[in-house]
């Protein structure tokens, strides 16, 4: 049986201009995703997640969602990892 799943961190443009910022997410069935014009779906994928404004930080977060995930009984395994989604457009 597939998990199916992985740790996404979405990274895009800052709001200022200057800089990226980073989302974290556990999120499913993401791997057949046409990411190219689905901006309303990005935004509901990542709707809720913690911000972040460096790159080392939202890795961090992503390595203890990982890390909480792994040691629960009902879902044990990260299929994907932990994997980046860089998109063009500010959140």
């Amino acid at each position: 049986m597939s998990a199916d799943n992985g740790i996404y961190i979405l990274d895009t443009p800052r709001r200022e201009g200057i800089g990226r910022e980073y989302r974290v997410a556990h999120l499913q069935a993401v791997q057949d995703v046409d990411w190219d014009g689905l901006h309303l779906l990005i935004r509901r994928l990542w709707r809720g997640a913690g911000v972040w404004f460096e790159k080392d930080e939202a890795l961090i977060a992503a390595g203890d969602m990982y890390d909480e995930i792994m040691q629960d009984d009902f879902c044990p395994v990260v299929e994907y990892g932990i994997q980046f989604v860089r998109v063009e457009e500010v959140f």
